[in-house]
């Protein structure tokens, strides 16, 4: 059957925000309705056979009446928006403004509550033809979204120029995550990416339990899926968003807090161990390490000690079994340039011992989180622990 022997429908998915526990938005999904029943415009948009007059028509209709739906509902929420700019752009060349503008003008539909996404994976253009017209929509108001991060990390450079608002995870991703540590690390990752590039990182697919659990862990504000809110004709209306996102925060942030309390304590301990260091270890500092790990607790994995460029000054002393083990390998590498080493030695240095933040460590592939106390004038000493320990 032809397309045009087909009914074209938007459906509607919830993105639901973690701060509130409501639906923050919905994304529009491309459905058409023949003798067989409702099918996804997925394959026809993606099918590099149908011209793109074709796909633009549809695409057209679809978010025409997207938006006109929208418009009728009332509801103060944004719309998800996607557009193929492999496609679209060579059609719109020479064209002022971009066809959604014009509809919003008609519908009177504020640009603010508009988000454009594009996919991440599909574009291969070129990236000053997509910035242009990602510029139309942004000056109108109208948010940016970058789909499918993770799926083309080739490409991470086309998401720094565009500057997305919001930063969507595919469902792939995150299913493997659920499995595969190294994995879960790159999600924790991009999450750390979409921070400090100023976006929110939104999950999709969310299906499981377990799967909302890694995006908190990631830092996730956004999340999509069949767990939460599958497509449908209608908008998802305040009072029938599911309670399991909020339930799971309140989850999250206990077990949180207690593995902050647990590392905190762990902490104290530890300073009580070496609160005795004397002036006189320092012309001994590998002397000192040995006599101070035979006192320290299970949890710690390895020692050593660093000056305060990042050079370290002692072997490593780490824990093998129930015996510690003295590794020479290490002795002068410098380790400034680890995320936490400055602001750990910042810290020390005023009198605050601290404990960064969890880490997978590079040589033992297990997590850690690192212990600093500044040890006399010049020296810091840095104290690995096992994460797990504390669980």
């Amino acid at each position: 059957m032809a397309i045009s022997d087909y009914r074209i429908v938007p459906y509607f998915q919830p993105v639901f925000a973690a701060d509130t526990g409501t639906v923050w938005g919905y994304e529009v999904l491309g459905r058409k309705v023949g003798p067989e029943g409702v099918e996804s415009l997925g394959p026809f948009f993606h099918d590099p056979h149908v011209p793109g007059e074709e796909k633009l028509a549809v695409d057209r209709t679809l978010r025409r009446r997207a938006l006109e739906r929208f418009k009728r509902s009332g509801l103060e929420a944004r719309l998800l928006l996607n557009i193929q700019p492999q496609w679209l752009i060579p059609l719109l060349t020479g064209q002022k403004r971009p066809p959604t503008l014009q509809i919003l003008e008609e519908l009177d539909l504020p640009a603010e509550r508009i988000v454009i996404e594009i996919s991440e994976t599909e574009f291969a253009g070129d990236l000053e033809q997509l910035a242009e017209l990602i510029a139309n929509y942004r000056a109108a108001g109208c948010g940016i979204a970058v789909d499918d991060l993770g799926s083309g990390l080739s490409n991470l450079d086309r998401v720094s120029a565009l500057r997305p608002d919001l930063l969507k995870v595919g469902g792939t991703l995150v299913t493997r995550a659920v499995r595969e540590e190294a994995t879960r690390y790159l999600l924790r990752a991009l999450g750390g990416f979409a921070e400090r590039a100023g976006s929110a990182l939104v999950i999709e697919g969310v299906e499981s339990p377990n799967e909302l659990r890694l995006g908190l862990e990631a830092g996730a504000r956004f999340y999509q899926g069949y767990l939460l809110g599958r497509p449908r004709q209608d908008l998802v209306r305040e009072g029938e968003y599911p309670p399991l996102l909020r339930e799971e925060c309140r989850r999250f942030a206990l077990e949180e807090s207690q593995l902050e309390s647990w590392r905190r304590a762990q902490m104290r301990h530890l300073e009580a161990i070496v609160a005795d260091f004397s002036e006189a270890n320092a012309a001994n500092l590998a002397g000192y390490l040995r006599r101070l790990v035979p006192r320290l607790p299970p949890f710690c994995l390895r020692a050593y000690v660093c000056a305060r460029n990042g050079e370290q000054v002692t072997p490593n002393y780490e824990r093998v079994g129930d015996t510690w083990v003295e590794v020479p390998e290490f002795l002068g590498r410098n380790w400034c340039w680890r995320p936490y080493f400055v602001g750990a030695v910042a810290a020390a240095g005023a009198g605050r011992p601290t404990v960064s933040e969890s880490y997978l460590d590079l040589h033992t592939r297990r997590w850690v989180w690192t212990f600093c106390r500044q040890l006399g004038k010049e020296w810091f000493l840095f104290i690995d622990v096992g994460v797990d320990q504390g669980k």
